[in-house]
């Protein structure tokens, strides 16, 4: 099953540092990398046990980066706003 939900969500997230990387002529900034680890919808939590894939969209202004996420049963794609600073669960897969 597949849904679109688009709906507000907390969210724990990890932002850990990314050291600079200067083995090519151009050196990349350090930064920070996300990696959420639980998050909250419809008044219950739900522990995310594995980062599939993350990828960012341009939304005219802002930026969004979407966190194709898995806990034991499910599959969601979360989306962070850089604009808003907020979260967002976009989508829910579940199996059956």
């Amino acid at each position: 099953m597949h849904e679109i939900i688009d709906e507000p969500v907390e969210v724990l997230a990890s932002f850990s540092p990314v050291p600079a990387c200067t083995t090519t002529n151009k050196p990349r900034v350090a930064g920070n990398r996300v990696r959420p680890l639980l998050f909250r919808w419809r008044g219950k939590k739900y522990q995310i046990e594995k980062l599939n894939l993350v990828h960012r969209e341009r939304d005219g202004e802002d930026v969004v980066y979407y966190f194709n996420v898995s806990d034991a049963a499910n599959y969601f794609k979360l989306a962070f706003s850089t604009r808003r600073m907020s979260w967002r669960l976009a989508e829910w897969y579940a199996e059956g």
